[in-house]
């Protein structure tokens, strides 16, 4: 007895796919593995709405957040 099993291979279409991490986005999830992706993105790529964000949950001033974020 044999089995016929028909597979189809889709692909998720550019627009369906996840936005690739800026510079500084990328930066914040290395530094701080444990951040909440989907609140970073809303951040777009501005370091400074980022830092804000980051600053919730470290002791570190905004401005040294950004500094970090922003360094070649």
């Amino acid at each position: 007895m044999a089995i016929l099993v028909a597979v189809d291979v889709r692909t998720r279409s550019q627009a369906q796919r996840a936005p690739e991490p800026c510079l500084a986005q990328a930066r914040a999830m290395a530094l701080w593995p444990r951040l909440n992706r989907r609140s970073l993105t809303r951040c777009g790529c501005d370091p400074a709405r980022i830092a804000n964000y980051v600053s919730r949950r470290t002791i570190l001033p905004k401005k040294a957040i950004e500094d970090l974020l922003s360094q070649s």
